[in-house]
């Protein structure tokens, strides 16, 4: 039920958000004549992505974020500089990474920093503190980074504040002439599981820290049912037959990721929808 409402949600977004699925699918339909690159799912994580940048406020992100074209996942806008996605460019496969983790920031290895691109350097920018390459001139694609030694920090900070990163290593050592570095996803890291393996010096002294789950409620004749679900462990726990004392004590002594109420908790002791407002039903409320 939790799977179900959760897919269910995201497609209802879709559709509700007319503007932002207007302009995404008629940019898409020119940038297709020449590059068959986005489909009906690429279309819903940009909508996805342009939500999270729609509450940036950082006048630097803004002045990025004018520079965005939704045609594919990277949000880059081929006509300016350095957004060339053509074959054997660094930018088409930064796009080969992205569209198999579409709603996590790309981090690339290139030479000795980690780059982003597009609407990952403008979370970047907004979350990470970073300074856009280049500075803030208009005629080239978004671009940020940070400094090799600076990696775990700005994960720490991306995770922070609930993203997920994929991190893209190249392969060291000599390359032919004529032929580009090799990469590989080394990682990722969540805000649920924000440590990378191979990241941690010898000198820092790690606490792991509890896995953050998604939080999903239900109500029956049964009382209360709590799930919760470790997505980056693959396993979930089940607490059924709850009060509602029980599951009030359970949220305020857990954090979580994302919090789903099943429509079962709208109908109260009053026989009302507005279970905010009367009857049993109102402390719970309250705390989520």
């Amino acid at each position: 039920l939790l799977l179900s409402n959760t897919r269910y949600s995201e497609r209802r977004y879709c559709v509700g958000d007319r503007k932002a699925v207007k302009g995404i699918t008629t940019a898409s339909k020119k940038f297709k004549k020449f590059n068959d690159v986005l489909s009906d799912k690429d279309l819903s994580h940009l909508v996805w992505w342009k939500e999270r940048l729609q509450i940036c406020r950082k006048p630097s992100t803004l002045q990025l974020i004018e520079r965005l074209m939704y045609t594919n996942l990277l949000g880059l806008d081929p006509s300016l500089r350095n957004g060339s996605l053509k074959d054997g460019n660094l930018n088409l496969e930064m796009l080969q990474f992205k569209s198999k983790f579409p709603r996590e920031v790309l981090l690339c290895r290139v030479g000795d920093f980690y780059e982003a691109i597009g609407i990952d350097a403008c979370i970047l920018v907004e979350y990470a503190g970073l300074n856009p390459f280049g500075g803030l001139r208009s005629d080239s694609v978004p671009k940020a980074g940070c400094p090799v030694v600076n990696l775990r920090q700005t994960l720490d900070d991306l995770t922070r504040n609930g993203f997920s990163v994929c991190i893209v290593e190249e392969v060291q050592g000599p390359t032919p002439a004529r032929s580009r570095k090799g990469r590989f996803i080394s990682g990722h890291a969540h805000p649920g599981s924000p440590y990378v393996y191979g990241l941690v010096g010898v000198d820092h002294d790690l606490e792991f820290p509890e896995p953050m789950p998604v939080v999903g409620i239900s109500r029956s004749a049964r009382g209360y049912c709590m799930i919760s679900i470790f997505e980056t462990m693959k396993a979930y726990s089940l607490d059924d037959c709850l009060t509602e004392e029980a599951v009030v004590t359970k949220l305020r002594t857990c954090r979580c990721h994302h919090l789903f109420l099943h429509v079962s908790l709208r109908h109260n002791a009053s026989g009302t929808c507005r279970w905010g407002e009367f009857g049993e039903g109102g402390l719970l409320w309250g705390e989520c």
